[in-house]
């Protein structure tokens, strides 16, 4: 039974070979890896698909093999955050992460797969096909439901090639459709191998195009080095534990120990930089309710009573809930962000987080079925906000407005685009990466976050927990990064222009999806009329 066993999966591994190495060389580019093969990684999964495949049963199969290996690389941190915010055992979370591998990423086999069925439906030629294959991949790439959405477009932004400053005309998925059709014109290469002229040539072509694009990128980039305003803003990360979270979550104590560590720092900070405009506290720093109407409250004048020496307003995470005018109406909580001056007063309206974070602050299809809140009850269940606004605080007499986005609203192009439209001069973003152990996803979801400020040409200030937190300005300056899992302070000069003018992608490149749809179709049509014409 033993050998049996070990000789199916040895004739398996052998059979999928091409996918499983794509899976390594995907899952070894992305953050924090070096972009080793990020020009060539789907290369094998896409040959394999058009000298290996006979079907689009085993097309389908390999590029699922490649999703599971990439995830299983890149993503192995699911196993860590299971066991750690889920309080389960290793085993079951384990389990969970291989859940997670085996359909997280089920649009790479879909594309793969109908890609496939295309070339044998019409005849395609390989030249057309991987086109299309890359095309599909990247247009599934959008829209497909993930958890964590990522894609090799922000590879370009963690390695610091140049050609991530063209993202505020594409955005960084126009910029991941790039890669794969890179990808596509590899295995092309690959194809041709036996007509040197003909590979030589296109390598040729490949490395004149890219060159271009890293120039282009560089040149482009320069021209954001445009600044008119600055800001000293001091960020404190406190490195609370996640028990401690928790338990102030519930309301079974640590507020005041929570509230206090924050404001110790705080202090620490205003002495060793005095010349601090605003202070940034990250996502639910403050543990408990921030709206005007609670000021009176304990751990409210607990806050208040430590930041009225220093004088300076506040930007931090808290929670937030309406006015309970009526008793029998149990009102929703928000995960917030709030800006309040010395004395807690509430400076403009709160932003209430807007994208929650499936099991982690709302239970899918608890609103069709409450009674799933009664079966999973240790699963928070926050109030949704109506979307991107701005909040402003008053500096040297003129308005500054702070774009609010919370932790996982920084994966979202189209939130920040929100943010751009209403003139938001610097983002801000509050977030908790205590869940996520390290290194991987504190550096993925930081790149992934400062991508926001490449695509809308705004500066970020990313405010954390835990680490990583630092700044990143419209020209792509990334300023200092605190250590991860540190108690740690710093203040950061964010220089800023006023009125910064609106981004192409802001305007409309946001819509290169359309142009993708055109060029698949066209390419479809004319393979199909050449794969005829070679016919007859």
């Amino acid at each position: 039974m033993m050998k049996r066993t070990f000789q199916f999966f040895k004739q398996k591994a052998h059979e999928f070979r091409w996918p499983l190495l794509s899976g390594i060389l995907v899952g070894t580019t992305y953050i924090p890896f070096p972009p080793w093969a990020l020009v060539f990684c789907y290369t094998p999964l896409w040959l394999f698909a058009i000298e290996e495949s006979t079907s689009v049963k085993k097309s389908f199969w390999g590029g699922w093999v490649t999703q599971f290996v990439l995830t299983l690389i890149g993503f192995h941190w699911i196993a860590y955050t299971a066991h750690e915010f889920g309080q389960i055992p290793w085993i079951v979370s384990v389990f969970a992460l291989l859940l997670f591998c085996a359909f997280m990423h089920l649009y790479i086999p879909v594309a793969l797969a109908a890609g496939t069925w295309l070339r044998l439906r019409f005849k395609l030629s390989a030249g057309p096909t991987l086109v299309i294959i890359a095309i599909l991949h990247s247009l599934l790439e959008r829209v497909w439901p993930v958890i964590f959405d990522w894609h090799l477009g922000y590879t370009l932004l963690w390695a610091k090639i140049p050609i991530y400053h063209l993202a505020d005309l594409v955005g960084f998925l126009g910029l991941s459709a790039i890669v794969l059709l890179f990808n596509a014109w590899v295995a092309y290469i690959w194809l041709k191998q036996n007509f040197i002229r003909k590979a030589l040539t296109h390598l040729s072509l490949l490395t004149i195009c890219f060159s271009l694009l890293v120039a282009a990128g560089f040149w482009h980039g320069k021209g954001w080095n445009k600044f008119d305003r600055e800001i000293n803003i001091t960020a404190v990360q406190a490195n609370i534990g996640n028990l401690e979270k928790v338990f102030a979550e519930q309301g079974r104590g640590y507020q005041q120990v929570i509230t206090n560590k924050f404001i110790n720092l705080t202090t620490e900070a205003a002495q060793k930089f005095p010349q601090t405009d605003v202070f940034v506290w990250p996502e639910t720093a403050f543990p408990d309710y921030l709206d005007q109407h609670y000021l009176t409250h304990r751990n409210q004048q607990l806050l208040i009573s430590g930041m009225a020496p220093l004088g300076k307003p506040l930007i931090t995470g808290a929670y937030s809930k309406d006015p309970n005018t009526d008793t029998r109406i149990d009102r929703s909580s928000y995960n917030a962000m709030f800006l309040v001056d010395q004395n807690g007063n509430n400076l403009d309206v709160p932003y209430r987080k807007t994208e929650l974070l499936a099991f982690g602050e709302y239970l899918p299809f608890s609103e069709e079925f409450p009674i799933l809140l009664k079966w999973m009850p240790f699963i928070s269940n926050f109030g949704r906000g109506q979307g991107p606004h701005t909040m402003t605080l008053n500096h040297k007499g003129e308005g500054i407005k702070w774009g609010p986005q919370i932790c996982y609203e920084g994966l979202y192009p189209n939130f920040s685009r929100g943010l751009a439209e209403k003139g938001t001069d610097i983002i801000v973003n509050v977030t908790n990466d205590s869940w996520f152990g390290y290194p991987f996803e504190p550096r993925q979801h930081l790149y992934m976050t400062f991508a926001r400020a490449i695509e809308i040409r705004r500066p970020l200030m990313r405010s954390t927990n835990t680490g990583i937190t630092t700044a990143i300005l419209a020209n792509g300056d990334v300023l200092q990064q605190s250590p991860i899992h540190t108690e740690w302070t710093g203040t950061f000069n964010v220089k800023y222009l006023k009125d910064a003018p609106t981004t192409f992608f802001v305007r409309g490149g946001h819509r290169d999806w359309m142009a993708l749809i055109v060029v698949l179709v066209l390419t479809i049509i004319f393979g199909a009329y050449n794969a005829r014409s070679r016919r007859s």
